[in-house]
């Protein structure tokens, strides 16, 4: 064999590994952009559920539960990763709750009800959000005014600030 034909087979061998990598390429890039446009879950089901549930997160293919009132849930579990890239569904999202979800690194929210300022959070982190209806403000229980937890969070837009905050003994 000379020396000519062992290049033209090198390059010929040298041309399907280049074709072989391009069309693996491809096949990943199809795949990775059909994981991340996987439907998320729907949101008649979701809001029928937050009617029962105060926060739901869905992570891993699991999906968990939660019941307690005001912030407790996120703040129970955001130093364990419960909320890492994962999609949450949230009763009624305010600024104190957005900017933990940002602290607790949550890739999409979705919320029947959400405020403003919760709205101008999400924007500004870039976090994925789907509401059904957007209020000014989140108003406390008794409808006399706001939230203590939103008047809290009115001059803060860190999320570590908000989460020592409202960790504090």
């Amino acid at each position: 064999m000379s020396e000519i034909d062992n290049i033209t087979r090198q390059m010929k061998n040298f041309n399907k590994g280049l074709l072989m990598k391009k069309y693996l390429i491809c096949l990943i890039t199809v795949f990775l952009v059909s994981c991340v446009s996987c439907p998320r879950p729907d949101t008649d089901m979701l809001r029928d559920q937050l009617k029962e549930y105060t926060l739901i997160v869905y992570k891993d293919d699991k999906i968990n539960f939660y019941n307690e009132r005001g912030l407790r849930p996120l703040l129970i579990r955001l130093n364990d990763g419960t909320f890492r890239d994962a999609f949450i569904a949230d009763r009624i999202v305010g600024k104190a709750s957005a900017l933990l979800h940002v602290y607790g690194r949550v890739r999409e929210v979705y919320t029947p009800v959400i405020s403003k300022p919760a709205v101008a959070v999400y924007e500004k982190y870039g976090i994925k959000y789907h509401a059904d209806k957007v209020i000014d403000n989140i108003r406390n229980r008794t409808n006399t005014g706001l939230c203590p937890m939103e008047m809290k969070v009115q001059n803060i837009d860190d999320p570590a600030e908000a989460y020592r905050l409202f960790s504090k003994p």
